[in-house]
């Protein structure tokens, strides 16, 4: 890949648009208090039906934020170098992991 890579870190939100959703990566490590995440209009994102957000830094927007489907941790391993651990919190994430262990 090359190129240009935008980081969200200095906007806040990257969107991409696929062809049957919307994917938007959001970095809120620059909000110092959750009612930012309130002012920012960030909400319609979230109640999107064919969008995908993913957040950098939740706990910057407190409990503001709505209920990740999926969380995410990344951590370093020695063997593979990398590790995800992905973690299901609603009945909407538990059916992703689904599909993505029939895969």
């Amino acid at each position: 890949m090359s190129g240009h890579i935008k980081s969200p870190s200095y906007a806040l939100v990257e969107p991409y648009n696929l062809l049957k959703f919307s994917v938007y990566h959001f970095d809120f490590y620059r909000f110092f208090d959750q009612n930012e995440w309130a002012d920012s209009g960030f909400r319609e994102y979230f109640e999107q039906k064919q969008s995908v957000c993913l957040v950098e830094w939740p706990e910057k927007a407190g409990a503001l934020l709505p209920l990740a489907d999926v969380h995410a941790s990344l951590s370093y391993h020695e063997v593979s170098g990398r590790r995800v651990e992905l973690k299901a919190q609603t009945p909407t994430g538990h059916w992703l992991l689904q599909q993505l262990e029939n895969k």
